[in-house]
């Protein structure tokens, strides 16, 4: 079992953590503006170049790149879904909109009308859409699919678990890259005969013409879109062969290449790009994580044989403010679920919130509560590196009882202890 160390004041780690968030989006910001790389080590912002050279640029199918106002387009059957049987017409009126919202929205329908992704159409449904603005100004579309939501016959979902995903990555993997598909969840076709589900109504700002709209792939906000391009991702993922000794990992639209070797991981995330470009798939360039012996992955920090939890990720948790509703409640068993291998005695430290779900509304948080709220906010800030596990080799689990709780760690020898 990992010695997590002296705990910290978790108001210092707080701001310590949020200085290392910080600089990961600066991280970012730099990664986007020039071909270098910028990483928190020691306290301090250290440079190096990417590995993505003008080379490799070349030998990379240009139309993988996503480029503003371009969207990709899954090369796989168009996917039908089915309604609950005797579903009657859905019609929910449509939200109020600001003018400004209005002239937002204008501009990205009538490119997605140039794009073949909107259609005009005569629906018997209809369900609102909402104008979002964005940090730099401009408007995002949403549609209010609840009602859809509701009365679609839901699969059962495969995506993966997590945890269980981290653990195939060989411990002598050296070298990884990241690829994260841009708008993916629009790359998916829809059959025409299930398209009418998804219409909505808009009225142009300038021209006062109301008219009906609907999708030709699968809209943002589906309950099923994540499941539907999971799958059909795999599916296509089959065509596609690895060289032997690197593998590739698949969470939705996220993908994971490890290797040993920095060569055979680089040939194959080209080719893989190469690929994508063929099919149909967009990925952002200034996103590619481009063959590194360090990469962050669904929240997590993977290098050789360990994996850690992101700064971002830990201060986005720890800075939450106390909750106030069962609602709240379950956010936060969420999240703190999600870093539960990070938590020790996690089963016993969570117990209160899930006790709280019993209580009756309004909730009442006490000064108890709190105290094991910051609690487990301070184990969560003082995290422990987690070695990845041999499956090559015997594993130990250890089970007790304390309090009417019942818990087990998990264990396996490691450089002879």
């Amino acid at each position: 079992m990992p010695v997590l160390g002296t705990l910290s004041c978790a108001a210092k780690r707080v701001q310590s953590l949020r200085g290392e968030a910080r600089n990961q989006f600066t991280r970012q910001r730099l990664t986007s503006a020039a071909r270098v790389g910028v990483i928190p080590k020691d306290g301090k912002m250290v440079v190096h170049i990417m590995k993505l050279t003008q080379g490799d640029i070349q030998e990379i199918n240009p139309e993988v790149w996503t480029t503003e106002g371009k969207y990709g387009c899954l090369d796989t059957p168009p996917i039908k879904r089915e309604m609950q049987k005797d579903t009657p017409a859905i019609r929910v009126k449509q939200y109020p909109m600001s003018p400004e919202g209005k002239k937002g929205l204008a501009s990205v329908i009538e490119h997605l009308l140039k794009e073949n992704i909107l259609e005009p159409c005569m629906s018997p449904h209809n369900t609102p859409i909402l104008a979002i603005k964005k940090d730099e100004g401009k408007f995002r579309l949403v549609q209010d699919l609840r009602e859809i939501n509701k009365r679609t016959i839901a699969q059962h979902p495969v995506v993966p678990n997590p945890y269980s995903l981290l653990s195939k990555i060989p411990r002598e993997h050296t070298w990884f890259a990241v690829i994260d598909l841009k708008d993916a969840f629009w790359a998916c076709p829809l059959a025409e005969e299930c398209r009418d589900w998804f219409a909505f109504e808009w009225e142009h700002p300038d021209r006062g013409r109301k008219q009906q709209l609907r999708w030709t792939q699968l809209p943002q906000g589906y309950t099923e879109l994540p499941n539907i391009f999971g799958q059909a991702l795999e599916t296509l993922l089959e065509q596609f062969s690895p060289k032997e000794g690197v593998q590739i990992l698949q969470y939705v639209d996220d993908l994971l290449i490890s290797g040993e070797t920095e060569k055979e991981v680089k040939d194959v995330s080209i080719r893989l790009l190469n690929f994508f470009g063929e099919k149909g798939l967009k990925v952002s360039q200034s996103k590619l994580q481009f063959v590194e012996t360090e990469v962050t992955y669904l929240g997590h920090i993977i290098g050789k044989g360990s994996k850690r939890l992101s700064p971002v990720r830990i201060s986005g948790i720890v800075s939450i403010s106390p909750p106030k509703t069962k609602r709240d409640i379950r956010k936060l068993l969420g999240l703190f679920g999600y870093c539960k291998h990070w938590i020790d005695k996690y089963t016993q430290g969570v117990k209160f919130l899930y006790d709280k779900l019993i209580d009756q509304e309004p909730m009442n948080w006490t000064e108890s509560d709190e105290k094991q709220l910051q609690d487990l906010k301070e184990k969560l800030s003082s995290a422990p590196v987690l070695s990845l596990p041999d499956l090559k080799k015997e594993f130990d689990l250890f089970v007790n009882t304390e309090e009417g709780i019942a818990y087990g760690v998990l264990t396996q020898e490691w450089g002879g202890y």
